[in-house]
């Protein structure tokens, strides 16, 4: 590669950084991947359908017009951003997490202690996405900001005082857990004199001497920066809680005031089956909510012999209307239960199915 492309490529790269959508998209965020995944498909589906339901008709019909191409990736665009928002608190809603969350929060830690951390994370990641898509609240984007905070300040500036505090340890021959415990002493007088024991249990020869010619100076100054960490890890304990009470309520509003999520919570409350649900995604549930002209028309012959339609005259139109509802109730069990697409393919169905009436003779 010249370096012409080189060149090139790291623009593409600085372009796409600043815009914030990777061309080509990520593995599973495409359109095309989207609507084959049954959960994301159904998602998009509610998506479009709030704010455009006239595309989602179109989509489903497979007439999309020209400036169709614009909407839907539009569309895509923010579904993939809220899909990778979700995944991404998915992973910092560990049990250690919520427990954390749980203890500052006194309202969360009531759903802690009625299901436990594990089948809390479950609850609330399950319903993650779907909140995310539908929720009117802004919920999803209080919880995303939280998350975004927490996450920033906990690989930022509580890092940087873990990362100093433990060098400070290492520079003095001082292991961790020997500091940790003299911080847990109570009496302040008791506390310095182990904090002076830490601060010369390292010394060699050299250092012994130099302390006692300054008249204990070096282990002074030593002493004084362990207390002053203590100060600043009390500060970053104190800042870290503060957002683990902020997350706290956020998850419990959430919690408490989505449909949705409740139900999540009931369902871990009874130990609710959670059936896992099928792939298949908007091509699957069109094929299979798609109406069978030839099916359709072996079945009204059927219905024409066993109800003697030649000869009833004066019932003909029940018996066609009859047969209609017939039909509809047939599509209605196959597809009994299903959700997303299906349902939305199945309203398409059965306005057709209506539209047949003037074919039956």
């Amino acid at each position: 590669m010249g370096l012409l492309d080189q060149f090139r490529q790291r623009k593409d790269k600085e372009k796409e950084k600043i815009e914030g959508h990777p061309m080509p998209p990520p593995a599973g965020h495409t359109l095309a991947e989207v609507m084959q995944d049954k959960n994301k498909s159904d998602l998009f589906l509610k998506l479009i359908w709030k704010d455009n339901g006239p595309l989602a008709m179109r989509l489903a019909k497979n007439k999309l017009e020209e400036s169709d191409i614009s909407l839907l990736e539009e569309k895509r665009k923010i579904f993939s951003e809220k899909i990778i928002q979700a995944e991404k608190v998915e992973k910092l809603l560990t049990k250690e997490n919520v427990i954390d969350f749980a203890r500052n929060h006194p309202d969360f830690e009531k759903i802690i202690n009625l299901l436990g951390p594990e089948k809390a994370v479950k609850a609330i990641q399950s319903q993650l996405r779907e909140l995310s898509v539908s929720d009117e609240e802004d919920r999803f984007n209080s919880i995303v900001h939280a998350m975004e905070e927490y996450d920033k300040y906990k690989n930022g500036e509580y890092k940087i005082v873990n990362d100093e505090v433990e060098k400070l340890c290492k520079d003095n021959k001082i292991r961790p857990q020997e500091y940790l415990d003299a911080l847990a002493i109570k009496d302040p007088i008791e506390k310095e004199k182990a904090l002076k024991k830490l601060a010369t249990q390292g010394y060699g020869k050299f250092d012994k001497a130099l302390n006692w010619l300054s008249r204990g100076y070096l282990s002074e100054d030593t002493v004084a920066s362990l207390q002053s960490s203590e100060n600043s890890l009390e500060n970053s304990i104190t800042q870290l809680d503060l957002f683990h009470k902020e997350i706290g309520a956020v998850l419990f509003s959430s919690i408490s005031g989505n449909d949705s999520m409740r139900k999540a919570l009931s369902d871990q409350l009874t130990n609710a089956p959670t059936l896992e649900k099928p792939k298949s995604g908007f091509m699957d549930a069109r094929n299979e909510t798609a109406l069978n002209d030839a099916q359709f028309k072996a079945d009204w012959e059927t219905k024409k012999r066993k109800s003697n339609y030649g000869t009833r005259v004066a019932e003909q139109d029940a018996i066609r209307k009859e047969f209609l509802e017939e039909q509809k109730e047939a599509h209605r069990r196959k597809n009994k239960g299903k959700t997303g697409w299906y349902a939305f393919f199945m309203a398409i169905l059965e306005a057709a199915i209506s539209n047949k009436e003037g074919e039956l003779k």
